[in-house]
């Protein structure tokens, strides 16, 4: 048994798939002498690339507080307007029906509650009852 050269297994390895990449040229079919061939289309010019789009630009950040420096915190406002809330239930019930309505948070001069009315009725009733008046006291 005879060792073979790389060399030589790689001329085998050409020679074997050499007849893969050989082109092959056909003729073209006879014209019809009655028809007459079209003359070639002009190639097309390639188009040229589109820039691309900017971002638009980040809006500025603050830069970061030095280390050590007091940190705030922001937080949207709360729903509440006074945070000096006072409430007499017996007071503001004046019918004692459990319930309290414009009308007497009107008539008992609490203004924190009457501009806040619409938030704390959150059945949106036109009533107050306690729970909602504790909700709102929270």
């Amino acid at each position: 048994m005879t060792r073979k050269t790389p060399l030589f297994l790689g001329l085998l390895a050409a020679l074997a798939i050499a007849p893969a990449f050989a082109q092959t040229t056909t003729t073209p079919p006879p014209t019809d002498p009655q028809t007459q061939p079209m003359p070639p289309m002009p190639p097309t010019p390639p188009t040229p690339p589109t820039p691309p789009t900017p971002a638009p630009p980040m809006p500025p950040t603050a830069p970061p507080p030095p280390p050590g420096a007091p940190v705030s915190v922001h937080e949207p406002a709360p729903d509440s307007i006074s945070s000096t809330y006072k409430v007499d239930w017996s007071a503001l019930d004046k019918n004692g029906d459990g319930s309290v309505s414009r009308a007497e948070v009107r008539a008992s001069g609490n203004d924190d509650l009457m501009r806040e009315f619409h938030v704390v009725d959150t059945n949106h009733n036109g009533r107050l009852s306690k729970e909602e008046m504790k909700g709102w006291l929270q």
